[in-house]
């Protein structure tokens, strides 16, 4: 399976990520978004750090795990 631009993918937890970036080292951004694909900012606690990142970096062999969404 091969990793394209702006596909969609959901992950095993429920997540909805979208490839915002890929690279030849088999490492690809993904971004997380909601059902109609709007982006999800990073979820800070009270102090101001971040606990849940936007932004993720996953392999081809975690992506080829997530099930694709059209």
């Amino acid at each position: 399976m091969e990793v394209k631009l702006n596909q969609t993918y959901r992950t095993p937890e429920g997540r909805i990520l979208r490839v915002k970036t890929v690279r030849d080292s088999g490492v690809h951004t993904l971004q997380q978004i909601d059902e109609n694909g709007n982006i999800i900012p990073d979820v800070k606690n009270s102090f101001g750090h971040v606990i849940d990142r936007s932004e993720r970096f996953c392999s081809d062999e975690t992506i080829a795990k997530f099930k694709k969404i059209k």
